[in-house]
């Protein structure tokens, strides 16, 4: 015996199912789309930011060697002559003692 019930409820399915893949398919074609669109500007954002980083590092490397062709090679400070003044007056520090002493006994007699 046929179930009438069990029987429109095939047909039903029957039915819906096509007519709910063509309304379903466009919504899930455009929603691809948006997230395409998304994953694109996403990309070109990021593009422009390590353009950006890599613009600030190439300057820094041209500051930097400019500074160290200025100061053949080493960083100096406008203060350094005032600076080496006061640690002429001072005492050597016991560890430079330390090892011209420690050189002085190494040699062989």
């Amino acid at each position: 015996m046929i179930q009438v019930t069990s029987f429109l409820l095939g047909i039903a399915a029957a039915w819906a199912v096509p007519t709910l893949g063509r309304v379903i398919r466009p919504l899930l074609v455009e929603a691809a789309v948006a997230g395409m669109a998304v994953f694109d500007e996403t990309k070109r954002v990021v593009a422009e930011q390590m353009e950006t980083i890599e613009d600030m590092a190439a300057e820094a490397r041209v500051r930097r060697e400019e500074t160290l062709a200025a100061t053949n090679g080493h960083y100096a400070d406008e203060d350094v002559s005032d600076a080496e003044d006061v640690v002429e007056d001072q005492p050597p520090r016991a560890s430079a003692r330390r090892r011209g002493e420690a050189a002085t006994r190494r040699r062989p007699a």
